[in-house]
């Protein structure tokens, strides 16, 4: 017989499946790490099973299984009575307390999944056994299922995958039926239904647990993430276990938990005597001699918008330099900037032409910036009073700087692009 190689699109399903199987194990366990408040219990990922809990006194496995098949409904389908996943997950946890007999004891077995969970015949009747203590009723509904006739989901969904894993669910049901622990291991056994996507999960305990800024949850996200799959793939290469206690856990990322919640107060101390330099070599002010907005020989006036310039200058740069500012927080602002200036730009030059007068030009430039003066802008989710929004209007309009190399970014005059853009 010869073998029949998976179509490409077959092969697309299986690779899906299992990226995102894991995908869900690795964020399952991300979750569990995060909701322990307690920090001496230790949190583990793939050590005694996908993800273990274990305290002092008691230790929980859990099996994290994971489906992207969908219904007609387009709904993630049912875990149904012969489920493969049910029953290899019994399997497991039998071949662990067959060799370890002391984990029943101090164990507690979870199965989670995507899956449906609240028509499946064999969660009913442990749910229900754990009430009653009914073992003749519990027995019943699990020969019930081994002996039932198979609907035709049950033999897509579970037979085919029974042969395609090597698994016999009527077996695994015998197996178990014949447990001389098979009450306690089934009072021990715990299944529950979780979103396909637990991202949003994910963010909303860490937002709580650390006090995060809501503006700062996506940050610390994808930088703690980043930071847990690096340092999991440094133990894995050495041998050691993936496992984390509270202590470990809150001491090796809290410089990243630190951002996060960090408040920022602006300094608005700064004086112009703290500037060192020719004002008037500074391009923003260059920027507004050319329109007329104010005079080489203003030195009071000159000195007055130095120092917006440089208190905003100065709070931007200190706080960036110490990780309290991040890309994304210059990033939102620069955007908002950008777009304020635009409509301003547009709205005061929308009659200017290349026949305009120089003082047609002036007072285009001079009404575009005195409409940015009123405008208040925030940064990392703290909103600039006045003073510092005016100076950070000058930032954007002056030269370029180490966190913005591409400034001038936005400028008053018709020409100030040729003029002053390099």
């Amino acid at each position: 017989m010869s073998i029949v190689a998976p179509s490409k699109e077959q092969s697309k399903r299986s690779a899906a499946d299992i990226f995102a199987a894991f995908e869900y194990q690795w964020n399952y366990f991300i979750l569990m790490l995060l909701k322990e408040v307690d920090e001496e219990v230790t949190i583990s990922f793939e050590y005694h099973d996908d993800v273990d809990v274990q305290s002092e006194d008691k230790i929980k496995l859990y099996q994290i299984k994971h489906s992207i098949r969908k219904n007609k409904k387009k709904e993630t389908i049912n875990l149904s009575d012969r489920d493969v996943d049910l029953w290899k997950t019994i399997s497991i946890w039998m071949k662990i307390i067959d060799d370890q007999p002391a984990f029943l004891t101090d164990s507690e077995f979870h199965l989670v999944t995507n899956k449906a969970i609240s028509k499946n015949t064999f969660v009913k009747a442990i749910e229900s056994y754990k009430e009653t203590k009914s073992v003749e009723n519990l027995k019943s509904a699990i020969i019930a299922i081994k002996e039932s006739e198979r609907e035709k989901s049950d033999i897509v969904n579970s037979d085919s995958q029974q042969k395609k894993k090597g698994l016999d669910v009527s077996k695994v049901i015998e197996e178990l039926l014949d447990k001389t622990y098979f009450t306690d291991f089934c009072n021990q056994i715990f299944v529950s239904e979780t979103p396909g996507q637990l991202k949003e999960k994910i963010k909303k305990i860490m937002s709580n647990r650390f006090g995060l800024n809501c503006n700062r949850v996506d940050w610390v996200y994808e930088q703690l993430m980043t930071k847990l799959r690096d340092d999991s793939i440094e133990y894995i290469e050495s041998g050691q276990a993936v496992s984390y206690t509270g202590e470990i856990f809150t001491e090796r990322y809290q410089s990243i938990l630190d951002i996060g919640r960090q408040k920022i107060h602006f300094r608005t101390d700064y004086s112009f005597q703290d500037f060192n330099g020719e004002p008037r070599d500074l391009l923003f002010m260059k920027q507004l001699f050319l329109i007329g907005d104010t005079k080489e020989n203003e030195l009071d006036r000159i000195a007055e918008l130095t120092t917006k310039w440089l208190c905003f200058n100065n709070n931007l740069h200190e706080y960036y330099n110490n990780d309290i500012f991040i890309p994304d927080d210059v990033n939102k602002l620069t955007q908002n900037v950008c777009s304020a200036w635009s409509s301003c730009y547009r709205s005061k030059h929308r009659k200017i032409t290349l026949e305009s007068t120089n003082e047609e030009l002036c007072d285009a430039g001079c009404n575009t910036v005195d409409e940015m003066r009123n405008k208040e802008f925030s940064l990392a989710g703290n909103q600039l009073e006045e003073f510092l929004s005016e100076g950070c209007i000058y930032y954007y309009s002056n030269s370029a700087t180490n966190i913005i190399p591409e400034l001038p970014l936005i400028g008053w005059h018709r020409d100030w692009k040729d003029k002053f853009k390099k």
